[in-house]
């Protein structure tokens, strides 16, 4: 009795999946310690980042926590979807968690500048240098912009220059203020000038700038209100749905 060709081809599919699968399984340990080497640099690297922030957290927790509450909200709402989505947000949320944090000490380290300024400016004029005045905010103010600055005084007193530790810090703050400060003082330091009248002249301009930002977020509070509140209510409503009635989601 003569196969059809059916059956050969049935066969030959077979066999190309067999041995497709055999490739994929003796691959699976190599693709597993590339992904987890992989894994363990970025980790290294956002703990770095993270203890750079002053944020005494590892991602490791991060993902514990998110899969912990994975597990328990899929439970809850008998919902392993929610539950799927939290734990690969739970994958992406040390970025994201580093990025917010950022954000905060950015936004703390620019209300602190001007104290610090007059703080600096004081020094100066008691005849001190501008690395007396960074010591004296980095050991008479309160975090973090004391601790912005102390690094920046552990960095110049390791023998990097001034103007390439505070360069640095522009790196860890995201503010424009902090950026003219910075390039304010550089240039100084590089074409000389008086310092004091600088300083003066930019806590006003400061002084200024924040009236103006407080003036337009006072304006336009109420239109951002809404955009909150529509970018919002779509979310809310599903999660709400799928807690109430997870067969119809």
């Amino acid at each position: 009795m003569s196969s059809s060709p059916l059956d050969i081809g049935h066969l030959y599919v077979f066999i190309c999946v067999f041995f497709l699968t055999l490739s994929v399984v003796k691959l699976l340990p190599d693709l597993l310690g590339v992904y987890r080497e992989q894994y363990k640099s970025k980790s290294s690297e956002t703990t770095r980042e993270l203890n750079k922030f002053f944020l005494n957290i590892k991602p490791t927790q991060i993902l514990i926590g998110a899969a912990v509450l994975a597990v328990v909200i899929g439970y809850f709402s008998g919902s392993w979807v929610v539950a799927g989505a939290l734990l690969a947000a739970g994958v992406v949320a040390p970025k994201i968690v580093l990025s917010m944090w950022k954000e905060m000490r950015s936004a703390q380290v620019e209300a602190q500048l001007m104290d610090a300024l007059l703080l600096m400016s004081n020094t100066l004029r008691s005849g001190l240098d501008i690395v007396a005045g960074i010591e004296r905010v980095s050991t008479n103010m309160a975090p973090p912009i004391s601790e912005e600055l102390g690094l920046v005084l552990n960095s110049y007193r390791l023998g990097k220059s001034l103007e390439s530790a505070l360069l640095d810090m522009l790196e860890r703050v995201n503010s424009r203020t902090l950026e003219t400060v910075v390039y304010a003082i550089n240039i100084q330091r590089e074409t000389g000038g008086n310092i004091i009248k600088i300083f003066e002249q930019l806590v006003i301009s400061i002084r200024e700038e924040s009236k103006l930002q407080k003036k337009a977020r006072a304006i336009t509070s109420q239109a951002r209100s809404q955009i909150y509140f529509l970018a919002g209510f779509p979310w809310a409503m599903g999660l709400l749905f799928v807690v109430m009635s997870p067969d119809t989601m």
